[in-house]
């Protein structure tokens, strides 16, 4: 069994490269082959106005990639107002992540490996993002607007501009310094103009990709500025414990199709941003799909370049972590990276039941 440190998955994974092995993974769930169950998240003390523990808990499967995975991230978290904004913010008091996914084989059950998931986490957003930019935006999309300067901007548009001819970029975050130093940095990395703009609205008008990949807890910009053509992406969403959405009212209403990650979800988590527009007859379930639907064609996905998608990228599921931890895990072996613990002590010992002709339930 292998412990997977955060640099050891950076060393080996990078969102372009697992963007094909993420679109197997939604087809195959699709098609009812690889399992995702709900996100749960609960919070200590429950009530949402109050800073206190958060644990998110993640579990799904991909045959086609031999494991099942469990993501148990642990944390700290708060709410804040930021230049007149309401957002998320996560202290870290000891300045570390603790969160893990554990991957396990589907043919005997053992624990592979335990695998930090800080980096992997935003990188298996991204890749998912690619999968669905591929699928849901104009092919000759070349303008990226973008919401937001951190480690999942950074992910997210990495992906983006691995799947289309990205020309130009415009990045705004309300911390100056952080657009602006994204935007430097970006720039060198892809190497592609990322230019930081000092207003929502300029992310979005002229834009093909609009993508929301920040901490926001209300909406970012206004739907009303959205123009025919353009995909949009957000990745934040209520997840049982915070009531938070990057769109408005209007995105939701004026989209010709939304494509979530996973419907059960937004039921289970009551993602009452989309869920109270339903309810009030403004948008219908007959316009909204699952990514692997389109990804297998049981939805057509995009129909004409007239139309504006919302991809809300709606919860994390099991199959992300599982897919991608599989490559990392195969890839630490190849490399010889990760610390080796002895399995057995993740296991308890059965020998005697089963010399007896037991096989006992667990």
């Amino acid at each position: 069994m292998l412990l997977i440190t955060d640099p050891d998955v950076k060393q080996v994974l990078r969102v372009e490269d697992i963007i094909d092995d993420m679109e197997r993974a939604f087809a195959e769930e699709a098609r009812g082959v690889a399992v995702n169950r709900p996100r749960t998240r609960y919070k200590v003390p429950p009530d949402r106005d109050s800073d206190g523990y958060m644990a998110n808990i993640i579990p799904g499967a991909v045959p086609s990639s031999g494991v099942a995975a469990l993501r148990y991230d642990s944390m700290v978290v708060r709410e804040r107002m930021v230049d007149g904004l309401k957002r998320m913010d996560y202290p870290y008091p000891a300045r570390r992540s603790w969160g893990f996914v554990l991957l396990f084989s589907l043919e005997t059950a053992e624990p592979l490996a335990i695998i930090h998931d800080f980096s992997l986490s935003s990188i298996r957003v991204g890749a998912t993002t690619g999968v669905a930019t591929r699928s849901l935006s104009r092919e000759d999309s070349q303008v990226v607007g973008l919401f937001g300067s951190g480690n999942e901007a950074e992910q997210n548009l990495a992906a983006i501009c691995a799947v289309r001819d990205v020309r130009e970029v415009r990045v705004y975050s309300v911390t100056p310094q952080h657009r602006e130093r994204f935007a430097m940095e970006m720039t060198g990395k892809l190497d592609i103009q990322v230019r930081p703009v000092d207003n929502a609205r300029a992310v979005v008008e002229g834009a093909d990709i609009v993508m929301c990949a920040t901490n926001a807890s209300a909406p970012v910009f206004d739907g009303d500025w959205l123009v025919p053509g353009q995909l949009v992406t957000t990745i934040v969403n209520t997840d049982g414990v915070h009531s938070r959405t990057e769109a408005d009212a209007t995105t939701f209403t004026r989209a010709d199709l939304i494509v979530l990650n996973n419907r059960q979800t937004s039921l289970t988590n009551q993602q009452r941003e989309m869920l109270d527009l339903i309810d009030e007859g403004k948008i219908s379930w007959d316009n909204i799909c699952e990514l692997g639907q389109v990804l297998i064609g049981e939805n057509p996905g995009r129909k004409s370049d007239d139309e504006i998608i919302y991809y809300k990228s709606n919860t994390g599921v099991g199959i992300q972590f599982a897919a991608a931890g599989a490559v990392i895990y195969e890839e630490c072996k190849k490399k010889g990276l990760g610390r080796e613990l002895p399995t057995e002590w993740f296991g308890a010992d059965l020998g005697e039941w089963l010399d007896k002709g037991y096989s006992p339930s667990p």
